[in-house]
């Protein structure tokens, strides 16, 4: 009685098909892969289907072994690769987050009066929050002047009242922690569009000394930074001209007696 091959349609009447070889013992199976899929449900399944999914099985088991085997750091590349990205997403939170390459509220104080000795517009506006560093680039953009001769412009008072080769010298004073969440930002958000998040603010009195060949002067300061997205960042400030002394305290309590 002929037989058809469950692998090329062939009929055939002996114990493997003579056109494909399929039944025949140590022939590699040449099923196409497409009939390879188990796509006759297991319930309707022949005692024969059965050991034809079996064998079909474990070829593809076979397989994976042989290729693995001819590739053996196939696996240990793609682990590495997966390490590759989780090193990456941990270090663009952390960087976001200010856990590293951080800075301090001291630094960011340092960071803008330098800036301005020097001239350094990149340096400058990297002290502030990102509307007023927006607020600044597009305010030199619309100038046309280049970075130099922005901050050159910016500036020209200092140089003009202390001398081209001006400097800056700061002195920390006291400084007063706030609490953010009664921080006012209502005149922030009024004056940029929008306010940042802050986590930690502080008030800080900074006493400057500006020195050059035509004048030197000195001015107290009261700077308000904060923390916000990881980084200290220079909110505001308000002046008061000249250092208060314990002479001057004790003479203006003196005055108002």
């Amino acid at each position: 009685m002929a037989k058809q091959c469950k692998s090329c349609g062939n009929y055939y009447s002996g114990d493997y098909c003579d056109k494909c070889g399929y039944g025949k013992k140590n022939v590699p199976s040449k099923i196409p892969a497409k009939y390879k899929k188990a796509t006759k449900p297991e319930r309707f399944r022949t005692e024969e289907d059965k050991k034809l999914y079996a064998k079909w099985e474990k070829e593809k088991l076979e397989e994976k072994a042989s290729a693995k085997a001819k590739n053996p750091n196939a696996n240990k590349a793609f682990l590495g690769a997966v390490a590759v990205v989780a090193v990456l997403i941990i270090f663009i939170a952390l960087y976001q987050s200010g856990a590293i390459f951080s800075n301090t509220r001291t630094e960011v104080v340092e960071q803008y009066f330098k800036s301005i000795q020097t001239g350094d517009f990149d340096s400058f506006v990297k002290c502030f929050p990102k509307e007023i560093k927006s607020e600044y680039e597009a305010d030199r953009e619309t100038s046309k002047l280049s970075k130099d001769d922005y901050m050159d412009a910016l500036y020209a008072d200092f140089k003009e009242e202390y001398g081209e080769d001006y400097t800056i010298t700061v002195d920390f004073g006291s400084e007063t922690q706030l609490d953010p969440e009664e921080y006012d930002m209502s005149g922030y958000k009024t004056a940029h569009g929008s306010a940042p998040s802050i986590s930690e603010v502080y008030e800080m009195v900074v006493n400057i000394t500006f020195e050059g060949s035509k004048k030197t002067d000195e001015a107290k300061l009261y700077m308000y930074v904060a923390k916000t997205s990881g980084y200290w960042r220079v909110f505001g400030l308000t002046e008061d001209v000249g250092i208060m002394t314990e002479e001057d305290a004790q003479s203006a309590a003196e005055n108002t007696q």
